[in-house]
């Protein structure tokens, strides 16, 4: 399948100028540009032609042309630098807002953009509160922060 058809597969009448938006909200519209083909070069089935970053963030893509009222992100930005994943994670929630975003990480980052945070831990909840409440409650939950941030030894 061509790349076009990929990202179609999120919304099959979307247009061009939806799809190249897409791509530059999560930092692939370079990338895009300079396949042979564009949005109509062949990607093989494992989509060996992309990083695994680059898959992840096609994925992503789909899920901005996608209009679906609840999206649950399951390690959005896994493998991507500090730099990329913020941009990214930005992009994002603005793009989400008025959703509901669930997003499962192991990584903190963006986890003040939320409205609640759920810590599960061997099964069971952890911690469990707005982002500011567990910030000014909860011991554990700065030093997790701290730690996320590596400013933690």
């Amino acid at each position: 399948m061509t790349l076009r058809d990929n990202l179609l597969l999120a919304r099959e009448d979307a247009r061009d100028e939806e799809l190249w938006d897409a791509l530059d909200a999560v930092g692939l519209r370079p990338l895009a540009e300079r396949l042979p083909h564009g949005l109509d070069t062949m990607v093989d089935e494992a989509g060996l032609r992309f990083s695994g970053g680059e898959r992840h963030r096609v994925a992503l893509a789909r899920v901005l042309l996608r209009d679906a009222p609840v999206v649950v992100l399951d390690e959005p930005t896994v493998g991507l630098d500090p730099l990329t994943e913020r941009a990214l994670l930005d992009t994002l929630l603005e793009a989400l807002a008025g959703r509901t975003v669930v997003m499962i990480t192991h990584h903190l980052a963006g986890v003040s953009a939320m409205d609640r945070v759920v810590f599960v831990e061997d099964g069971r909840i952890a911690l469990d509160g707005a982002p500011e409440e567990l910030a000014r409650t909860s011991a554990r939950y700065r030093r997790l922060l701290a730690f996320d941030r590596g400013e933690a030894g």
